[in-house]
């Protein structure tokens, strides 16, 4: 070439010439040119791996602005407003400034950059560089490129490299330079950048003026270089569709359903710059509609695994990057491990547990060796950190951790089978040392545990993790989350049946038995049932286990026998109990006086009142003495007291009873614990009964309170607590209010339970009734409709909550003049309760009085009369002559015969005359049960 000889150098690589008015760039493969804003002389240059010397002394000028930059502009780039603002604010003209984009592996910072030069050119007076930082050799030469670009000359042959990168520093730092910008890409390892001697940093430009932009994912890499940092984060979500949009070639073609699947796609992969790329480019190439990717990308984290692992092409970006999303950060996994083994060993175990929230304490107590030096543990974080590898979130003093999905999802692909396996045995382990055994106190912090237990078990078949399973199950079971507690349960099982071979902790027999429990929660009685008979039968086959397991197994029977409304067949179970505990315990021993008050409880529901009372007394006394009054078994014996009295209408007495429980677990327990909220709720039934509605009131909403703060507004005991008040309300006359709190408790319990729920139908009966008092009797038979068949299909045909549907229902029929199909329910309703409790049993009394009634509508006085009377003798021998109900009874009777004389004469009461009733036919203490 004229005018210029040819030195042999060590400078490797293709660089750049200028053609006509464009500057050109070679780099690797990369070729890209750019128009120029205005005519520039230029001078055709080739540079093959040779430095240049002007033969006469003087060298051949580029022409000014300079433009070095390997990439051509990005078509696709999209939104980042934000961030271009502030490099612009940070970028002052006229005066030295360092900025660094930090971010995530992907999240765009080098895109921005070039979107940022690439506006800056149009200015027409600013130089702009770009260097790759990812390592000394390629600084180097890019560098060397700035310097043969610019004609920096040799000083001489034997030059060394380094020379000639500090006269290149000089050069930008000196007054020819003029204004520039210097773009140092992928400026990712602390080694490089760390202090003024570092390998790159040594080279890098301060002087008076120019702007040198980092990019870079080590946050120690920014602060060591004096930036003023502009953190590059996700893309919103707007804009990450509007990329994705851009990239998909097929999109305005694509109907609203496959755009929706586009948008969970991106929502999946955080709207990061680089999934949505990648994602997008794998449909393109295959052909692949977003809806199929969606649906095999959420077959599991493997083929999560495996789609964000695809490899793809992207000519913005650095030459040897990694194209694939996971691999981007691969080589910082490779940088830590080689410079800090400990940071590195923390993200092997970091990715098993759940992303979010990790507490410091599962990393500290994991057992990694060097986690419990506090100083390595500090620095080993801060390295994750610097990286955003993670990020720290400070909670009510305690400090926790986070993990992006990608970061989680690219360690567990870098990592072998063998550091896997190592990372998720170490993580196992954490769980099981600080997960604890439910107990209330602690329930914060199974709670803090649950979703990385959750996480580490999820596929495990470890006899660890079956135990940490086996206690997420009584956590659920004790928070009232009882289909997470079956799903719990029952993987338990599956496990211990899948490989019976092994030496499981424990005995198999106490998974099924809480599984029997918590479908008693569900109210689940049948499917109980089957499992406390299989329980009680393994039992009694392995002698090895005792006779107390037995009498335990026996104990869960009678109680399932009880929900089920088999009361004859619950009481001889019970009775079965509470001997074998008399015999092999003593009769004041807890276990024992805990079979008396089950006995109490089914002796209760036969209506066998007073016999229900004096179980109890004996269970209250038994706990007084050995345990305490204020002992929680006491107090809840004093519970049982209170209901039976209340049953007995013995107000009074049951209200004194239920302030004592009241006061005794505030004491022990707290006023916000469950069992004191529910002595709350007790303590409002029995005013509420008493016909002081305020005072109930004020009660009902203490105890929603208590458990919206302690248990959450969808818990099944805050929505019980909604549905009590929602009764005050109706019985206050406040229709709309109870109304509005029905349906928050009926909307409450489908969500969390499913439409045919034991619970659910009692919230439709109780709306059911209230629109039978706002005489909405069309409204009030659908739903009673609705409970009487969910309740059939679910408890049987004679289960009591079946027969109380019933009621309710013929009450609405009865109003809409359905006598005949009224009465053909009630017969049902009564014949049910004759069989199953007796004829003289207070609730077949109730059905006779409501069948009378229908009689006496329809003008059938004498069948009227018989069931009045058959109602008055039941209530007589079971409530006495002088309770209220019986009054009401025999006062329905006097007044039929005043109105329909009989043959059989005057009703014949104490001084014969007509008892008249002081309390109004809709007080609460009137027993004419409507459900």
């Amino acid at each position: 070439m004229d005018g210029i000889s040819q030195v042999q150098s060590n400078i490797d690589g293709n660089f750049n010439a200028n053609t006509g008015n464009n500057n050109v760039f070679v780099n690797g493969n990369i070729f890209c040119t750019r128009q120029l804003p205005h005519d520039m002389t230029t001078l055709r240059g080739i540079y093959e791996g040779q430095a240049m010397i002007a033969r006469d002394g003087e060298s051949s000028k580029a022409s000014r602005p300079y433009w070095m930059v390997p990439y051509c502009r990005n078509n696709t780039f999209t939104g980042r407003e934000s961030v271009i603002e502030s490099i612009e604010e940070a970028c002052k003209i006229g005066a030295h400034s360092r900025v660094a984009l930090h971010g995530l592996g992907g999240c765009g910072k080098t895109q921005i950059a070039l979107e940022y030069v690439y506006q800056r050119s149009s200015e027409g007076h600013c130089d702009v560089f770009w260097v790759q930082g990812s390592g000394i050799l390629k600084f180097t030469e890019g560098f060397k490129a700035i310097a043969q670009h610019v004609r920096i000359h040799l000083v001489s042959v034997e030059e060394d490299e380094e020379g000639l990168l500090r006269r290149t520093r000089t050069w930008l730092e000196g007054p020819d330079s003029g204004d520039w910008i210097l773009v140092i890409d992928n400026a990712d390892n602390d080694a490089d950048f760390i202090g003024n001697t570092s390998p790159i940093a040594k080279f890098v430009p301060q002087g008076r003026k120019g702007t040198v932009i980092f990019t870079t994912r080590s946050r120690q890499v920014a602060i060591r270089q004096g930036c003023k940092i502009i953190n590059v984060g996700k893309m919103e979500p707007e804009e990450a569709l509007e990329l994705f949009s851009k990239r998909f070639n097929s999109w305005r073609r694509l109907e609203d359903e496959e755009k929706g699947a586009a948008a969970m796609i991106l929502n999946s992969v955080d709207y990061l710059p680089l999934a949505v790329v990648g994602s997008s480019a794998f449909m393109t190439e295959n052909g692949t509609s977003p809806s199929v990717y969606w649906s095999m990308f959420r077959e599991n984290d493997k083929r999560a695994r495996e789609l964000l692992l695809e490899r793809f092409s992207d000519i913005q970006r650095e030459v040897d990057r990694a194209e694939s999303i996971l691999g981007t950060y691969f080589i910082t996994f490779d940088r830590i491990a080689e410079q800090m083994p400990l940071a590195a060993n923390i993200l092997g175990l970091i990715a098993f547990f759940d992303r979010q929230n990790i507490p410091e304490e599962l990393l500290t107590h994991s057992g990694l060796e060097g986690m419990d030096d506090s100083l390595k543990f500090c620095q080993a974080m801060g390295k994750l950190l610097r990286f955003l590898l993670v990020t720290e979130v400070k909670y009510e003093g305690t400090t926790f951790y986070e993990l992006h999905r990608l970061v989680q999802l690219s360690i567990r692909a870098y990592l072998s089978i063998e550091q896997a396996n190592q990372g998720r045995a170490a993580a196992l382990q954490a769980i099981s040392r600080l997960f604890p055994v439910y107990e209330y106190k602690r329930r914060n912090i199974c709670a803090a545990y649950m979703s990385h237990a959750h996480a580490l078990t999820k596929d495990s078949t470890d006899t660890v993790a079956e135990d940490i399973v086996y206690r997420m199950g009584r956590h659920y079971m004790e928070m009232g989350s009882y289909n997470n507690a079956e799903i719990q349960v029952r993987q338990c099982i599956a496990l211990r049946e899948a490989d019976k071979e092994r030496d499981w902790e424990g005995d198999s027999y106490s998974r099924f038995e809480l599984l029997g429990i918590v479908h008693l929660y569900q109210e689940r009685a049948k499917e109980a049932e089957v499992m406390f008979s299989k329980v009680l039968r393994d039992i009694e086959k392995a002698s090895r286990l005792g006779h107390r397991n037995t009498l335990m197994a026996v104990s869960d029977l009678a109680r399932v026998l009880q929900l089920l409304g088999r009361y004859q067949e619950s009481e001889v179970m019970n009775r079965r109990a509470l001997e074998g505990y008399e015999k092999i315990l003593g009769s004041d021993h807890p276990s024992t006086l805990s079979a008396v008050r089950n006995l109490a409880l089914v002796l209760r529901l036969q209506g066998r009142h007073e016999g229900s009372e004096v179980m109890i007394r004996r269970a209250l006394e038994g706990y007084e003495k050995s345990l305490g009054s204020d002992h929680p078994s006491t107090l809840s014996a004093v519970d049982d007291l209170a209901l039976v009295l209340q049953l007995q209408g013995r107000y009074e007495e049951s209200e004194v009873m239920n302030r004592r429980a009241l006061e005794g677990y505030e004491k022990s327990l707290g006023s916000d614990h469950p069992d004191t909220l529910m002595a709350v709720n007790s303590l409002a039934l029995v005013l509420q009964l008493q016909g002081r509605y305020e005072e109930s009131e004020v009660m009902n909403r203490r105890a929603l309170e208590g458990y919206e703060k302690s248990l959450g507004s969808d818990h099944p005991n805050t929505l019980r607590a909604v549905g009590s008040l929602a009764l005050v309300m109706r019985d206050l006359g406040r229709y709309g209010e109870s109304e509005v709190m029905n349906r928050r408790a009926l909307e409450g319990y489908e969500k969390a339970l499913g439409p045919d729920h034991p619970r659910v139908l009692d919230a439709v009966n109780s709306l059911s009734i209230l629109f039978l008092k706002q005489g909405k009797y069309i409204e009030s038979e659908i739903l009673s409709r609705r409970a009487l068949e969910g309740r059939e299909k679910t408890l049987g045909a004679v289960h009591p909550s079946v027969l109380s549907t019933i009621d309710n229902l013929t009450l609405a029929l009865e109003a809409r003049g359905k006598y005949a199909e009224a009465e053909t329910l009630l017969f049902r309703a009564l014949t049910t309760r004759v069989s199953a409790l007796g004829p003289e049993h207070s609730k077949v009394c109730e059905t006779f009085q409501r069948l009378a009634c229908l009689h006496e509508k329809q003008g059938q006085y004498p069948q009227a009369e018989e069931a009045y009377e058959r109602a008055y003798n039941g209530f007589s021998k079971t409530l006495g002559e002088q309770h209220l109900t019986t009054l009401e009874c025999i006062g329905r009777l006097a007044l039929l015969r005043e109105q329909k004389p009989s043959p059989r004469g005057p009703v014949r009461w104490k001084r014969n005359r007509v008892p008249v009733s002081p309390i109004a036919g809709d007080h609460p203490a009137t027993v004419i049960f409507r459900g």
